[in-house]
């Protein structure tokens, strides 16, 4: 039996230089066909490794071969990238407001659930904690990617991008902390949801530095985020896939 699978559009924009795949078809992306295959069951066990910083709910991906970010990418560009724009939006989401209700929107779209299958961890997961997310009945697709927030950032995310799902048993991941580049740095409670701060998790007026990069951590701009107690050196986070069954 062949499937025949849409995947994303691979359509980055970086500065000046616009990359487009070789054979990019209309609408979401490309045909991509293969026999069909056994579903497999994983599961997915994210540890956070800073010392206090929390991760807001996690959306854990499998999917087609499709890279849904770079660094250098310009978030803030709300027609670039995957799905004209849609992919830049929903990390920017992500990354300001721990909000994952744009990525799945995304995911749940009829023309994409046969490319995608998603997993959501709750809550917030701190300083030293883990938590297993499953991903069940997974069929034709090889990737996993993994976003969330990390708090208290004003545009911080941990991020886990187009890696491959093991075969069998298991495969270790470790996650840098990324600046979405969306927002500026203040270190300011005022531009910061979450427990700590409670503040306003968005800045529409403000598109802080243009670009996706390693995150500088946390340097004490603030008042109330003591950086001897929330800053943070890399790896941020370790994710360890098993498949469970097939």
């Amino acid at each position: 039996m062949v499937l025949v699978i849409t995947i994303f559009k691979t359509q980055l924009n970086r500065g000046e230089r616009h990359v487009i795949d070789k054979k990019v078809l209309t609408g979401f992306g490309i045909l991509f066909l293969s026999q069909a295959a056994s579903a497999a069951d994983y599961s997915v066990e994210i540890t956070n490794l800073t010392h206090k910083i929390n991760f807001t709910p996690r959306i854990v991906i499998a999917h087609v071969p499709v890279s849904l970010f770079s660094a250098g990418d310009d978030l803030n560009d709300s027609t670039g990238g995957l799905l004209d724009g849609q992919v830049n939006n929903a990390l920017t989401e992500i990354a300001e407001a721990g909000n994952v209700d744009p990525m799945i929107t995304i995911l749940d779209q009829e023309s994409i659930m046969s490319a995608a299958s998603h997993a959501l961890g709750d809550g917030l997961l701190s300083g030293g904690q883990k938590q297993t997310v499953e991903l069940l009945n997974i069929q034709g697709l090889s990737k996993i990617s993994l976003f969330a927030m990390m708090l208290p950032t004003n545009d911080g995310f941990i991020a886990l991008n187009n890696k491959d799902l093991p075969e069998s048993g298991s495969v270790t991941y470790y996650l840098n902390a990324y600046d979405a580049g969306t927002e500026t740095n203040t270190e300011s409670c005022d531009d910061i949801p979450g427990p700590l701060c409670g503040g306003t998790a968005q800045s529409p007026d403000d598109t802080g530095e243009g670009y996706v990069h390693i995150h500088r951590g946390i340097h004490g701009l603030g008042a109330t985020i003591d950086a001897a107690t929330y800053d943070w050196r890399n790896p941020v986070a370790v994710v360890t896939i098993t498949k469970t069954s097939n």
